[in-house]
């Protein structure tokens, strides 16, 4: 026996002789340094088995929180901020999915070093661990480095969350300026829209239509309108022409010969620089379509709500804020 430290192991008793002499034989014969490299052996095997746990519970952690984070989908229409808070949602499960992947394949690599570790030492531990040799990066030195990867990755996903909650947070903050002016006076609810008669639907543009700081010249249509309903000049000079179409709870979507008659007098008879259709109801996919095709704006749905209900200026809803007058 040439090993010359204390140990308070024993060698164990199998059943078979044979293979208690071999055993007892083998150990008779190592040195320092067969003990010393099984023991280096042992110890890297052990820092590749950690490495797994440890991506492994990185990796079900991660799921969770991808499982908690709600897909935009569940994100409710409540205020004009919906669209922005879906897709808050839809770029952080975004990145947890990302990471998710990341951490699936480092799990993989992690396996991948604790084989080839265990490949190279299999025959000779003495010789992987002789001085002279150089050490393969495959091996452990592969280890540290995903140990740097997962590290990484925790700080990854800390970011992702910080920059959703501060998101979330300035949303938030916006929504309590809507509610509080959807307490208001000068919020107009879309079921008043509903109880309204088509010349209440009027008056309550012209009302909306002031309320952003437009100058009225024409507060409510009538026989010889020719399909201008409301009329307004911007404090930039230009000329807001409006068709209103009311529409009661349940009713037919406005087809595309209302865009037709809307586009054959707003911009040739009245001169209109912006040309709005609004209705409390909805339009149909040909309308649509056409409306775009003619640059005429359509006002229902969410946009109504956004202009009338939350206070969202009518330029910024349409996109126009800035634009130059034709």
């Amino acid at each position: 026996m040439h090993l010359n430290w204390k140990s308070k192991v024993s060698l164990p008793v199998y059943e078979d002789a044979t293979l208690n002499a071999e055993l007892t034989e083998l150990v008779r014969a190592a040195n320092d340094d067969d003990a010393f490299a099984a023991l280096l052996h042992w110890a890297e095997g052990k820092i590749a088995l950690d490495l797994q746990e440890l991506l492994e519970t990185h990796l079900y952690a991660v799921r969770d929180l991808l499982d908690e984070v709600p897909p935009s989908s569940g994100v409710r229409v409540t205020t004009p901020t919906w669209l922005e808070c879906r897709t808050a949602h839809t770029r952080l499960r975004e990145r947890l999915s990302a990471e998710v992947e990341a951490a699936e394949t480092l799990k993989a690599q992690a396996a991948e070093a604790w084989h080839t570790l265990r490949r190279k030492t299999a025959e000779s531990h003495r010789i992987r661990f002789d001085r002279a040799t150089a050490l393969d990066a495959d091996g452990l030195e592969r280890v540290g480095t995903l140990h740097k990867e997962l590290s990484e990755a925790a700080t990854r996903i800390d970011a992702a969350f910080e920059e959703h909650v501060e998101a979330c947070h300035h949303l938030a903050l916006r929504d309590e300026e809507f509610l509080v002016f959807s307490a208001t006076p000068g919020s107009i609810q879309s079921h008043e829209f509903d109880e309204m008669t088509p010349a209440e639907f009027e008056k309550a543009i012209a009302h909306l239509t002031q309320r952003d700081g437009h100058r009225l010249t024409r507060r409510q249509g009538g026989a010889r309108d020719l399909g201008a309903d409301v009329i307004a000049i911007t404090p930039d000079g230009r000329k807001i022409v409006f068709q209103c179409k009311h529409r009661q709870p349940g009713g037919r979507p406005l087809g595309s010969p209302v865009i037709q008659t809307l586009n054959g007098t707003a911009r040739p008879v009245h001169q209109a620089d912006i040309v709005i259709a609004v209705t409390n109801g909805s339009f149909t996919q040909p309308a649509e379509e056409l409306a775009a095709e003619q640059n005429i704006h359509l006002l229902a749905g969410l946009d109504l709500r956004r202009w009338a209900a939350w206070g969202d200026p009518l330029l910024e809803v349409l996109s126009l804020e800035g634009a130059q007058p034709s």
